[in-house]
């Protein structure tokens, strides 16, 4: 579900950033419009009748919100599972439950990644209320988002 760069449309592109938190900023954008459209496809599937456009733009709006507040999360996520993979493409990267800053970098991946399908998790319950997430990124599929924005990922 991949779409043209939308000149920065969620205000994630403040011109003034560096050209690393442009493409993060630019592919969270990106991935948050898709999924926005995920939902939003869902939503006048369950309830057309229902739904009106102001529903609708306050639902983008919350969530390209919610995007903003979680990039630094995001590319710290990003940043982390990219050097744990060692550039290798199929790795998966555990992330523990017990630790809340795996914990969290696991939410942003699968909230971002997983669901719109960048990204694969797997996971396993070592003992009760203990999570271990193995999420694999489909990088070559992730890059081609970012450079379809207009911002390649850095290596």
């Amino acid at each position: 579900m991949s779409r043209a760069s939308s000149g920065w449309l969620s205000g994630f592109g403040a011109h003034d950033w560096g050209a690393q938190d442009r493409a993060y900023a630019s592919l969270l954008d990106a991935l948050t419009r898709d999924r926005l459209e995920a939902e939003v496809m869902e939503r006048e599937i369950s309830a057309p009748a229902q739904q009106t456009v102001t529903d609708l733009k306050q639902l983008e709006h919350a969530q390209l919100d919610e995007a903003r507040g979680e990039l630094d999360k995001f590319r710290d996520a990003l940043a982390d599972v990219h050097q744990r993979a060692a550039g290798n493409d199929r790795a998966e990267v555990p992330f523990d439950s017990h630790d809340p800053r795996q914990d969290a970098a696991a939410d942003v991946l699968i909230q971002y990644l997983v669901r719109p399908g960048y990204a694969e998790v797997r996971t396993s319950e070592p003992s009760a209320e203990h999570y271990v997430y193995f999420i694999r990124v489909d990088w070559p599929k992730l890059r081609q988002l970012a450079d379809e924005q207009g911002h390649p990922l850095p290596d």
